[in-house]
């Protein structure tokens, strides 16, 4: 092919590869216009990727050019599947609410099809979604952002790029102001790296590397997956089954799940255990090996 054709995959114009391609051609009979549509099947020269090529040009396509008008003829290029000329959209997208990823997926969608209006929009209906998931209330939206960081779920300055991307979401649905591609394109990047570090980093690392046991039921697995049949019948500290887990939490934590664990094991809510007090120390000895489970608790 003469001409370069963006590349999805190596994320620039590329010399491709035609390997097969359907050819239109027609026009009115009473007048002089005459049209060519042309559907290719193209492979990228860098890295194979396969796409597909629409090419349309007519006889109205031209502009001037040159001190006396010249006529310079043009054509319009579609690559299928529509994509994201710079940015990056979130690969886990899976992980994140179903709400919130039906609007991502759909700001995406108006993205890829360069309707900028429609994705300031949903970049600000994202915010939306993302208060309403984690239940931020407010008489606005700007109210609500600041919930979000007087909440804990991102820093001051994470909330104050959000009322960016409200200011420019208020503009192009109340103005008709259409934004720029490039401001676009950077507060994508700030919603990528808020729903990443709120719904997806957390899950993509469980049973990956250690992370802060912060629940009872997280404790109770922390134990249940450092019992080995040899420990059946014989007594230890909480600190000697956790060994080097213990430091996945805080001491109030381990203090307060200690305090749980004792009353559910004297409950007979737990049974692979057995409180054993002698003089101010408290073991534990083991009854039973539990079933094991693996949540990135080493």
């Amino acid at each position: 092919m003469k001409d370069k054709v963006f590349c999805k995959v190596c994320k620039g114009d590329r010399n491709h590869t035609e390997i097969h391609n359907i050819e239109e051609r027609g026009g009115e009979e009473e007048s002089d216009f005459q049209y060519i549509h042309k559907f290719s099947l193209i492979k990228c020269n860098g890295c194979d990727n396969i796409s597909f090529l629409e090419t349309y040009g007519d006889t109205e396509m031209f502009n001037h050019v040159g001190p006396y008008g010249e006529q310079e003829y043009y054509d319009e290029k579609t690559v299928y599947p529509t994509y994201l000329k710079k940015g990056e959209e979130i690969y886990y997208k899976h992980h994140l609410p179903k709400k919130i990823r039906l609007i991502y997926s759909e700001t995406i969608s108006a993205f890829k099809a360069n309707s900028s209006i429609l994705t300031a929009g949903g970049l600000r209906a994202i915010i939306e979604a993302i208060c309403n998931h984690l239940k931020i209330s407010g008489n606005n939206l700007a109210e609500r952002i600041d919930g979000l960081s007087k909440n804990g779920h991102l820093t001051t300055s994470e909330s104050k790029r959000l009322h960016s991307i409200r200011f420019l979401g208020n503009d192009a649905l109340h103005e008709m102001e259409v934004p720029k591609e490039e401001h676009l394109y950077l507060l994508l990047g700030i919603i990528n790296h808020l729903l990443t570090n709120l719904f997806i980093n957390d899950k993509i690392m469980k049973g990956k590397v250690e992370t802060m046991v912060d629940t009872y039921d997280e404790f109770v697995r922390a134990i249940e997956n450092k019992i080995e049949k040899d420990m059946i019948g014989k007594k230890f500290t909480l600190s000697e089954i956790l060994k080097k887990s213990k430091r996945q939490l805080t001491k109030k934590n381990l203090n307060d799940f200690e305090d749980k664990l004792i009353k559910d094991l004297n409950g007979g809510e737990i049974k692979f255990l057995k409180v054993v007090k002698e003089k101010d120390k408290t073991f534990y000895e083991v009854v039973e090996k539990p079933m094991l489970f693996n949540f990135g608790i080493n």
